[in-house]
């Protein structure tokens, strides 16, 4: 996970329209997302070595 720092940064302009608390949900989230899209593709590739 990149650092809340990171992050905020890269909302841009965003990150003034938001509370913390919504920054901190929208991170979490995003970072739930990309897990499950890593595990998505190491199982594809898995397969395909298999």
């Amino acid at each position: 996970m990149i650092s809340l720092e990171e992050y905020k940064k890269a909302l841009g302009p965003l990150v003034q329209k938001l509370s913390e608390s919504e920054i901190l949900k929208a991170r979490e989230i995003q970072d739930k997302m990309a897990e499950i899209l890593f595990y998505s593709w190491l199982e594809e590739v898995n397969k395909k070595n298999n």
